[in-house]
């Protein structure tokens, strides 16, 4: 079973998608949004604003439409519209509350501008609150020289597999009654509970990882027999907000890591920058092998 697609798919069952290889992002391919500012409240009425770039020369009018979604990635399917449209303005408004618990706001916002021209998308902005533009612009420079040094000094390449915590219900393998999973081998949902379990993948995230630590140990009649723990320590941007039971993706082996730990070690006024992360190596027998990565696809094909 391969990824759900886009929207425009017509059914999410659709076995195959076409996909065009994600590029690193490049000053060569910008955004025509200067930026996307989110004022955030979390019982609703979460002001979004945006700024067009200076050498953005489109005939106007613009439509602005604005989206919510659950994973900051432009390629996801959950982006749904939030209100109606607006015409040539810069602000629009969320009046749902969209966070109900204590873990972080995994609240993405993004704008969609059309013009007599094409339609345009902004890059996903994390609903976490706000920055002045003075810490808007140092928050994208800390991240600008981490990018470099992950990608050109210390970084290996991978993908993110964002795990679907909303969305249809798995038909083949969830317990409507206990709300579990019964086979974590499931080809539906990938053990997760959801419906095509995971989003597609988000191309270029970088981790600076640290040698494997290895753990055996024989727990005295416990249950669990003699354990063989394998943690790998990674060093992440961590603008993706990640989550636990996400999976990383690296792009040369092959080989796929669960996120077990996050723990943010650079913040901007509570915007998380980077995070150390601890992975957790899937066994070579276990289903999350079977999700087809369009990107190293299209790399062996070259």
């Amino acid at each position: 079973m391969a990824l759900e697609g886009t929207p425009q798919d017509p059914a999410p069952e659709a076995p195959t998608r076409a996909v065009t290889c994600t590029i690193c992002p490049t000053d060569e391919n910008p955004s025509v949004f200067d930026r996307v500012l989110v004022n955030r409240l979390v019982r609703g009425g979460s002001r979004v604003m945006w700024e067009m770039r200076d050498d953005f020369f489109d005939p106007q009018p613009f439509e602005f439409q604005l989206q919510a979604g659950y994973t900051g990635n432009n390629d996801s399917d959950d982006w749904v519209d939030v209100g109606f449209s607006v015409i040539d303005t810069f602000v629009a408004f969320d009046d749902e509350q969209r966070v109900f618990n204590k873990y972080p706001n995994r609240t993405w916002y993004r704008v969609l501008v059309t013009t007599p021209i094409a339609t345009y998308a902004s890059e996903p902005t994390a609903g976490m609150g706000t920055l002045s533009v003075r810490d808007w612009r140092i928050a994208r420079e800390t991240i600008r020289q981490q990018q470099k040094r992950l990608q050109f000094d210390a970084g290996q390449r991978g993908v993110l597999l964002k795990r679907r915590i909303t969305g249809e219900d798995c038909p083949t393998c969830l317990d409507y009654q206990t709300r579990e999973v019964r086979d974590p081998d499931c080809p539906d949902c990938w053990g997760t509970g959801k419906r095509c379990g995971y989003f597609f993948p988000m191309d270029c995230i970088w981790a600076d990882m640290d040698p494997k630590t290895y753990h055996t140990e024989l727990d005295g009649g416990k249950g669990r027999g003699t354990t063989s723990d394998i943690r790998v320590k990674a060093r992440m941007v961590n603008t993706w907000l990640l989550g636990e039971e996400d999976v990383w993706v690296n792009l040369v082996t092959d080989d796929r890591f669960y996120v077990h730990r996050v723990q943010n070690v650079a913040e901007k006024r509570g915007i998380p920058l980077m995070a150390d992360v601890e992975l957790r190596p899937a066994p070579y027998t276990d289903i999350i092998y079977t999700i087809e990565i369009p990107q190293k696809l299209a790399e062996l094909e070259i």
